[in-house]
């Protein structure tokens, strides 16, 4: 049975980066009982018979948003530690939780192979290391994010303190166990290198770019060295494309709201246009375009910021830019 194209979700929260299981699971899941790993609604997604292991060759992202970010106020208080957890330390990474030794190890693999994956496409300085915390259940995942709501699609939530002038200092990636189960061991793989990415750039950047740069930039790092195709990763958007139901302007932060529709296009159309601009102006470029593009104000200036950086670091315009990338959607829908 065929599954369908939902993809990992991240929106930014308060000055947080956020991840959706949807996007996620419906890439790296594996379809149903037994199935080979394909994409696969976060609803239909069957839990892993074993414990995340060595990911194999990435591949699109799963049907669940890899996670939600918050960022607390400057002076806020430290994340209280979770009761009972046990920490693994890996070569870049911390983990803390309070399932098994096995899985905490696993992650912190994961976590490190992140960290290597996020320096080669991030060279400004930041900690080279990830702090993740994974619960047990879905009562301790709240009570650590203090999330109340529907959290089915999140598979990660990356909060932490801001300091004052809009960087954050003490990031950490908290796992949804729920979710994470529904995950292949490369849809996990690709949900922690996502965060991680996240966590280097906030750290290194006070402020925030528009949103499409900033999940469109952390997907682009979780999906480099994979083996398959740009037709394949994004088989969900190109099916829209080919239906007249495609994109006309780059996702606007209401594209990643969940309560106003299907999210999952604007995540794969986000990471179209980055994985344009590498290939137009190269990774050099993109990294200088998305400092140009962040500032920390409001949205409407970040996107005044990014007007500048496309004249400015690219020489073109951002009408010039969708232009291409919309050509660029329908050849690949071609």
């Amino acid at each position: 049975m065929p599954c369908g194209g939902s993809r990992v979700r991240s929106a930014s929260v308060h000055g947080g980066v956020a991840l959706t299981l949807s996007a996620v699971v419906a890439v790296l899941a594996a379809c149903g009982t037994g199935g080979a790993p394909e994409s696969a609604t976060s609803a239909s997604v069957a839990p892993p018979a074993q414990t995340p292991g060595v990911p194999e060759s990435p591949r699109p992202a799963p049907n669940v948003s890899p996670s939600v970010s918050a960022s607390p106020p400057a002076g806020a208080p430290t994340a209280k530690p979770l009761p009972g957890a046990r920490t693994v330390t890996g070569r870049a990474s911390s983990v803390s939780g309070t399932t098994d030794e096995a899985t905490l190890t696993a992650y912190a693999a994961m976590a490190d192979r992140a960290v290597a994956a996020v320096e080669q496409h991030w060279t400004r300085d930041w900690p080279g290391r990830v702090t993740l915390v994974a619960p047990a259940d879905l009562t301790q995942f709240r009570e650590q994010t203090g999330r109340a709501d529907d959290v089915s699609q999140v598979a990660a939530i990356t909060d932490g303190p801001l300091d004052a002038e809009g960087r954050a200092t003490a990031d950490r990636v908290v796992l949804n166990p729920e979710a994470f189960a529904r995950l292949t061991p490369e849809g996990r793989q690709f949900v922690i290198t996502h965060e991680s990415t996240h966590v280097a750039l906030r750290s290194s950047l006070p402020g925030a770019a528009p949103l499409w740069l900033v999940e469109g930039f952390a997907d682009h790092v979780g999906y480099a060295g994979s083996s398959r195709s740009r037709a394949e990763l994004a088989a969900g958007l190109l099916e829209k494309v080919r239906a007249g139901q495609g994109p006309t302007r780059l996702p606007t932060q209401g594209d990643f709201d969940p309560s106003q529709g299907e999210i999952a296009p604007a995540y794969l159309a986000s990471w179209l246009a980055v994985d344009l601009i590498v290939r137009r102006y190269g990774e050099a470029a993109l990294q200088r375009f998305y400092v140009a593009s962040t500032v920390n104000a409001s949205p409407a200036q970040a996107d005044t910021a990014m007007d500048a950086a496309f004249r400015e670091v690219l020489g073109t315009t951002r009408a010039e830019f969708t232009t291409q990338w919309l050509a660029e959607l329908r050849r690949l829908a071609g």
